[in-house]
């Protein structure tokens, strides 16, 4: 195999390894603009690499528009397929709101069943969603991953809580439509659709289903 070979086959392999990464971290919405820089100049790199080894190859073979035809037709494939996923998948910025929105969701369930487990000990709901920090478990209260705020929370009546939270799109939008939590305190599954901006859930606690924990009572360490 010769340097040229072995040359263009590295570059390749470099330029395939940079694209995955970079729709890597696309699709999860972490593409910040150092990242992109970063990604483009291994990209420019390589690309400079595998065009110089190509034209090497291409003056020393006989004259003939095969290897510029294909190296067109490949070059607007991917440009073509590049394109096409931005319009598929959208933007960078598109694919964080959504997976804000998804971390959104995910923590107002953690927060519903820490809320439902308080007050099956305490037969009280907490005053305000500090209260459910623990050290002994190390639970600490979730905040909006954009806004780093604490959500809102409040009491209706003793049995009746609200959780609130600010989205950037419906979850019909975002994929999220219909995402139920399940968890050592629930026995049904509930609904946490909604709409982008600020939207809100009402939830009661029955009694009968969620009974009071009056044998998990304190053990006092002398």
């Amino acid at each position: 195999m010769s340097f040229v070979t072995i040359s263009l086959f590295i570059s390749a392999i470099t330029i395939i390894v940079d694209l995955i990464i970079f729709v890597y971290n696309f699709l999860n919405g972490e593409l910040t603009i150092q990242f992109f820089l970063k990604v483009l100049v291994v990209l420019l790199v390589a690309g400079a690499v595998f065009g110089y080894y190509i034209w090497e190859l291409k003056r020393q073979a006989l004259k003939s528009k095969t290897p510029k035809i294909l190296a067109i037709i490949v070059a607007a494939v991917v440009v073509g397929t590049i394109t096409l996923g931005f319009f598929i998948v959208g933007t960078p910025a598109d694919q964080r709101e959504r997976r804000f929105d998804d971390q959104r969701v995910s923590d107002l369930q953690i927060l519903q069943s820490q809320i439902v487990n308080y007050w099956s000990k305490k037969d009280v709901l907490p005053a305000e969603l500090k209260n459910l920090e623990d050290s002994i478990t190390g639970f600490v209260v979730p905040v909006d991953p954009s806004t780093k705020q604490v959500y809102e929370y409040k009491i209706i009546n003793p049995l009746t809580f609200e959780l609130c939270a600010v989205f950037s799109k419906s979850s019909q939008e975002s994929g999220l439509a219909s995402r139920s939590v399940t968890s050592a305190y629930d026995s049904f599954q509930q609904n946490w659709d909604h709409e982008a901006g600020r939207h809100c859930w009402e939830r009661t606690i029955d009694p009968d289903l969620y009974k009071i924990d009056k044998l998990n009572t304190p053990v006092i360490l002398k």
